[in-house]
């Protein structure tokens, strides 16, 4: 029982597509476990914020910076009007 020409053409184009079609979906299998393991430490964050013991941490600020001139922020005085 041997194939036509044709029926080996067909085979070879679905051949073809199921490799792209298993491309496609490894590509969304990366997304969906990517979106899976940023669900799961979102939760994990959660459960440690909504602990009983939690305690944020204190922010840390930077100093404020001086100007040398002793120049305060904020707008400049507008220059006086010409007479």
């Amino acid at each position: 029982m041997a194939l036509d020409f044709s029926q080996f053409e067909e085979v070879l184009k679905v051949a073809k597509s199921s490799e792209v079609v298993k491309k496609d979906l490894r590509k969304a299998l990366r997304g969906v476990s990517s979106a899976i393991n940023a669900l799961n430490q979102a939760v994990a964050d959660m459960e440690t914020v909504l602990a009983d013991d939690y305690e944020p941490a204190p922010k840390v600020r930077k100093p404020r910076t001086t100007n040398p001139n002793g120049a305060k922020r904020g707008r400049k005085p507008k220059a006086a009007a010409a007479e």
